[in-house]
């Protein structure tokens, strides 16, 4: 019998150097067996007063000890984008993301996703979404809930590979070099097609 997945899905917005607006969302899918074995791995890279392990937050020096880390965990990445014109308001951006990411991952089979808790309202919206999808007969298999940041690693090893993706972008390889291997999925959103997908392009 083939062990469940498990997929702990972070997002990140940034500019590119053309200009242009790219909405990122990435899983990071481990098998069931897995999930404590590399909690346990991550937790150590949390430093004391940290809530959560965050990209952005760290230093060049760690982040190369970070990616070292996660290169070397039992997990593979996913990662789904889209890119616009600079907007500030993302969220219909995250959902095309995530839309094509449940289908992807629905197909695996991934059995739980797991995304990081934002406010009451907006983690209502995450689940209405799932359910619409579902309604119309779409990732029927795939469960959705909600956990912090600092309460679940596994959802920091999304938010080291977009970083590392961000920092190719600007120019620095090495961390995206490390984690590239891991990545078995790696498409752009670029359009809605009427009912159901979304034509996509490779990264």
């Amino acid at each position: 019998m083939s062990s469940q997945l498990f997929a702990y899905l972070d997002e990140s917005s940034a500019l590119r150097p053309s200009g242009q607006q790219e909405y990122m969302v990435c899983a990071a899918i481990i098998e069931a067996e897995e999930l404590e074995r590399v909690r346990q791995e991550l937790l150590p890279l949390r430093l004391p007063g940290q809530i959560k392990l965050h990209w952005t937050d760290e230093r060049e020096a760690r982040r190369r000890r970070i990616v070292d880390v996660v290169a070397s965990v039992e997990s593979m990445q996913a990662i789904i984008t889209h890119r616009s014109e600079f907007k500030k308001k993302t969220e219909r951006y995250r959902r095309k993301c995530l839309e094509q990411m449940y289908f992807e991952l629905s197909v695996m089979p991934v059995d739980h996703v797991i995304l990081e808790s934002r406010d009451a309202s907006q983690n209502k919206r995450d689940i209405e979404h799932i359910v619409a999808l579902q309604g119309q007969n779409q990732c029927k298999g795939l469960r959705v809930q909600h956990q912090r940041g600092g309460d679940e690693p596994l959802l920091w090893i999304a938010d080291v590979v977009l970083g590392s993706l961000n920092a190719l972008h600007n120019g620095t390889s090495e961390h995206w070099e490390a984690l590239c291997d891991k990545v078995v999925l790696g498409l752009r959103v670029k359009k809605c097609v009427r009912n159901r997908r979304f034509s996509v392009v490779d990264l």
